[in-house]
């Protein structure tokens, strides 16, 4: 049995790097990464997929090299999945496109995204500083747990606040110099979500194969290696949704049991106050106070509210 385990879990272990991999090589297609920038790069939001394809910094419909590492004086790095550049007649930008498979736990996410913010800002910086010439960023991220069930676009921005005695204003600015936009993955996809989920949604939580390929055609995925890389990302990812159910589940169950186990102690101290209080002539209020030393506060609240000893908000 162990060793069954052991298998299944190396199985899954290779075909979370497959899966890791093919979603980067996804990030690096100027025609998905122009829908993240239509939806997560506000000043272009209102420019058509063709001309926000011509504005990214590559001579190829591929982005040639995946990852770019960017240093810190003390020695330290990080490296994003994807580093590119943004131009518009005069307006220039940076930005990174990085995959989450998952929610990570061993650290926050947040903090995560502002250092690659703040090291796009900071690797703009040469022997002189001219804070004339530095560009905006945007840091774009997405994050594709399959727990979640519904898409979200969440996009940070910079806010200007203006105190003038007790008068307080605050303003959105046009453009801050750094910029945050997650895109989170559902599992369900909707009418109204953004294009950039759709297309997201189609090409990396896609169960059926042939659904995918019907409606990534209308946003420009039409070639056979499309269709060969969508058939990759399907088998993988299915397997991948059915565990994140199972986890789901597994979870769901854990909640209830605990929830099953607070139910019944409550149950078990109001049926003994009541009880002790009838059988010795003990008014119930002191017999309460006596046992709620033994319940944690929740269940000590519950048990009152059911003797009648305490009003119920709900």
């Amino acid at each position: 049995m162990k060793d069954k385990n052991k298998k299944e879990r190396k199985s899954l272990r290779r075909q979370q790097r497959a899966y890791d991999r093919m979603a980067k090589q996804w990030l690096r297609d100027t025609r998905l990464l122009s829908y993240l920038i239509k939806d997560g790069v506000p000043p272009l939001a209102s420019d058509p997929i063709e001309a926000i394809r011509g504005y990214i910094e590559t001579d190829t419909d591929q982005i040639p090299y995946a990852s770019g590492e960017i240093a810190f004086s003390s020695g330290a790095y990080v490296e994003p999945d994807l580093l590119f550049g943004m131009k518009k007649k005069s307006w220039q930008a940076y930005g990174n496109a990085d995959f989450q498979k998952d929610m990570p736990k061993a650290y926050d996410l947040e903090s995560r995204k502002n250092l690659y913010v703040a090291a796009m800002v900071c690797n703009q910086v040469g022997k002189k500083v001219d804070y004339n010439a530095l560009r905006p960023v945007y840091s774009m991220w997405v994050v594709n747990d399959f727990r979640i069930k519904k898409s979200e676009l969440e996009i940070k921005k910079e806010w200007i606040e203006k105190t003038e005695g007790s008068q307080v204003t605050r303003n959105e600015p046009k453009e801050g110099m750094m910029n945050l936009a997650t895109f989170k993955i559902g599992n369900e996809i909707r009418e109204d979500d953004k294009d950039s989920l759709k297309v997201l949604h189609y090409l990396f939580k896609c169960e059926e194969e042939k659904k995918a390929n019907e409606k990534l055609r209308a946003y420009g995925f039409t070639m056979e290696e499309d269709q060969r890389r969508v058939r990759k990302m399907c088998n993988l990812s299915q397997g991948f949704i059915e565990k994140g159910r199972e986890k789901g589940r597994n979870e769901g169950r854990v909640q209830g049991r605990a929830q099953g186990r607070k139910e019944g102690a409550v149950k078990a101290s109001v049926d003994a106050i009541r009880r002790f209080s009838k059988e010795f002539g003990v008014p119930i209020e002191k017999v309460y106070e006596i046992q709620r030393k033994d319940l944690t506060i929740s269940e000590a609240r519950q048990v009152g509210k059911r003797l009648g000893l305490m009003e119920d908000k709900t």
